[in-house]
């Protein structure tokens, strides 16, 4: 927190209430989305993209910047899924991006 503004970020993570206690009101919330649904991910190592939006929205975050989407996921593919279910803006972490808190 700096000057009442809000970032908080996950790191490689599965669901947890945790987490979405942590980004409780965040107003940026840099989560990792490095899985998407339907495929066969481990349990509890990382994010899908609708999982992180549902986190965000648990939380509720004003802003989600999803990082950690590796190249060989479609691009848009996690910000769609979370949009199922995130009502908020949601950002993909690139190089050269820079975010107003």
């Amino acid at each position: 927190e700096y000057q009442g503004k809000v970032l908080v970020f996950s790191g490689d993570t599965g669901p947890c209430p945790e987490l979405d206690d942590l980004a409780r009101d965040a107003d940026l919330y840099l989560v990792e989305a490095a899985f998407v649904e339907g495929a066969d991910n481990p349990p509890d190592l990382h994010l899908t993209g609708r999982e992180a939006g549902l986190s965000g929205k648990a939380a509720g975050a004003r802003r989600l910047l999803l990082t950690h989407v590796p190249p060989w996921i479609p691009e848009g593919a996690a910000a769609a899924e979370a949009a199922e279910v995130f009502d908020g803006e949601i950002l993909t972490a690139a190089p050269g991006l820079v975010v107003e808190i």
